[in-house]
């Protein structure tokens, strides 16, 4: 995750209320699966996007392709088909790494080391629902991360393996496992799910960039984005919801049951940089899910076995319902306004 609009962040924190719930869970069919999520089959996918095989998943690198292939196979696996011809979806990063008095892109191919190969990759995919001409809600986590690390002062020849298992392993991991518990309940859809996994955050959001001019090149209408961002370290019991809404009649209408007595941080308008920021800038809303503790952020210790996977489960049960009550909601909250130009 990029940290820059991270810390200082106004919380008001709210318990979300059945009553402003509208999309009933109790769903009468007892031949589907229940919509719990497998707290181990997202650690398996987490082991995998840190094993050593990865690099670290850094854009451009080589690992970024195995991760990104590795995820579509899931996903397809779990009844996701491709958006467009092919599920891994290919961009230039191009200028992304070499814009002029960009010292944090052009200080990756410095800090990084190894191979720095032209593209990256995306992966769109869908779960269709009998209403291909309604909005679209869209379900995203960024897969990469930063791969190796000169290590200061001691030398150009020895590096450091960040490996990412919260940054964001965690939510890639979730994008997976909500795609595999929702895939069932499609007939009770009011409009597709598109679930999108983004390359290169950590460059700028230049996947999410590139995906969202994309989806609106091709006429893909996103009526709602779902950004989740470093799931895996639930402090306290609590977790912080971000939401790019406008007035709290949005926040109404996309509110579930409490979860397991979750306290929910909401926080109004642009903030946390990450992927939903290209969606709320073409005025899409968008919410973002992340927990609270950050202290393994871009280091070494963010590896699989700090991470808290009870609370992690809890999580994504939560977030499961939400998504599940945006695509069954009879309509979205409005649109944003377009941010003001800084």
């Amino acid at each position: 995750m990029n940290r820059s609009r991270l810390t200082g962040v106004p919380l008001v924190f709210v318990s979300a209320v059945a009553a402003l719930f509208f999309g009933s869970l109790s769903v009468g069919c007892s031949a589907r699966p229940p919509m719990e999520c497998d707290r181990d089959a997202m650690y398996a996918t987490i082991e995998a996007l840190c094993a050593d095989s990865m690099a670290g998943r850094r854009a451009a690198s080589g690992g970024d392709l195995r991760a990104a292939r590795m995820l579509a196979g899931m996903m397809e696996k779990a009844g996701c088909e491709p958006l467009w011809e092919e599920a891994v979806v290919p961009f230039h990063l191009g200028r992304a790494l070499n814009v002029e008095g960009d010292n944090g892109a052009n200080a990756m191919r410095t800090n990084l080391p190894g191979e720095w190969r032209d593209s990256t990759y995306n992966v769109a995919m869908v779960i269709r629902s009998g209403y291909p001409d309604a909005p679209k809600v869209l379900l995203g986590a960024h897969y990469d991360h930063l791969g190796k690390l000169f290590m200061a002062g001691i030398g150009m020849k020895d590096t450091l393996m960040l490996s990412g298992a919260n940054d964001n392993a965690s939510g890639a991991a979730a994008v997976v496992e909500i795609a595999r518990r929702l895939r069932p309940y499609a007939r009770d859809f009011r409009r597709d799910l598109v679930v999108a996994l983004f390359g290169a955050e950590e460059m700028g959001m230049v996947g999410s960039r590139h995906l969202a001019a994309m989806l609106r090149d091709s006429a893909v209408a996103v009526g709602h984005m779902v950004n989740l961002e470093m799931l895996g370290r639930l402090k306290e019991d609590n977790f912080r919801m971000h939401l790019f809404v406008d007035d709290m009649e949005a926040l109404k209408q996309i509110s579930v049951p409490n979860v397991d007595s979750l306290s929910v941080g909401v926080v109004m308008k642009k903030s946390g940089a990450s992927d939903h920021l290209s969606f709320t800038s073409m005025g899409i809303p968008a919410t973002m899910f992340a927990t609270d503790d950050y202290t393994t952020l871009h280091r070494v210790t963010d590896t699989p076995e700090s991470l808290n996977m009870e609370g992690m489960e809890r999580v994504v049960n939560y977030i499961t319902r939400d998504v599940y009550a945006l695509l069954t909601a009879e309509r979205l909250p409005a649109p944003n306004k377009m941010p003001e130009s800084e």
